[in-house]
């Protein structure tokens, strides 16, 4: 993919232009679904008291003032977003799977050691994050600044350096930035998909299928995250979930907590 005109301007701003025009593309389809009830059915979460208006400010903030300088300060020093223009479908495919694995190696250590730390949940501010219910998409980015660093900006960047930069592939870093968008849009969104596959009567194939795509499309691991807090630190849409898996903290492997079981029994 060439973009000749734009050839002056850093491959780093373009793929942090790319990521905006996703994130705020998406997010605002999300709003409007939100708005005016399309999709309803699939809406399992509704929590948030904050607006989208509201949510918009931090959420801007944070892409703009940490997010670019940060991408455009890893092409400055020559770690990534430099080299090849092309890549090969090997060397494709191996990037994006040390990406994949390096996201969640990252942001589950981030995430569970560092920003669920007693003490420094509030301090890093990542308890600002979990005021919001997860039921507005943009509010995926809704966080301090250090939070969002810790945990958007640092499992981005730092598996890019660490396999190789992703060379100059003007696609390739397109493309990353849009999912990675969609990805967290579609977890804080509220919405789940996955009903659309969850049918007590299928049998055989047709269940081993619906189970398959339901655990493709599903926003369950990232919505228990957020009402019970010490699950799913990397597990959710579009991740490996190595780490939850590995170290027992996925949502399903969990047992909830005994106080979150009278709450709940109490409001019912």
């Amino acid at each position: 993919m060439s973009l000749e005109p734009f050839g002056y301007i850093p491959l780093s701003f373009l793929a942090w232009a790319a990521q905006m025009v996703a994130f705020h593309g998406i997010g605002f389809a999300f709003e409007w679904c939100d708005s005016t009830g399309r999709l309803k059915r699939f809406k399992v979460r509704d929590l948030d008291r904050m607006s989208y208006r509201e949510l918009l400010p931090r959420v801007l903030f944070n892409q703009t003032a940490i997010l670019l300088p940060s991408m455009l300060a890893v092409e400055y020093f020559g770690l990534g977003f430099i080299g090849a223009p092309h890549l090969s479908w090997t060397a494709l495919v191996w990037t994006m799977i040390g990406m994949l694995i390096g996201h969640d190696i990252v942001q589950y250590v981030a995430h569970r050691h560092l920003l669920h730390h007693p003490a420094m949940m509030n301090r890093l501010g990542h308890a600002l994050h979990h005021q919001t219910g997860a039921s507005k998409a943009i509010s995926a980015c809704y966080q301090s600044g250090a939070d969002f660093f810790f945990e958007i900006v640092l499992p981005y960047l730092l598996p890019l350096v660490l396999v190789g930069g992703g060379g100059a592939s003007v696609a390739f870093h397109l493309w990353m930035t849009s999912l990675g968008a969609l990805g967290g849009l579609y977890e804080h969104s509220g919405y789940d998909f996955g009903l659309a596959f969850r049918d007590p009567a299928a049998k055989g194939w047709r269940r081993r299928l619906n189970g398959a795509l339901d655990h493709l499309t599903s926003s369950t691991a990232h919505g228990f995250h957020h009402t019970r807090g010490n699950v799913s630190f990397s597990d959710g849409f579009g991740t490996p979930g190595i780490c939850d898996t590995l170290f027992k903290t996925r949502w399903d492997l969990v047992p909830e907590r005994v106080r979150q079981r009278e709450r709940a029994a109490a409001a019912s």
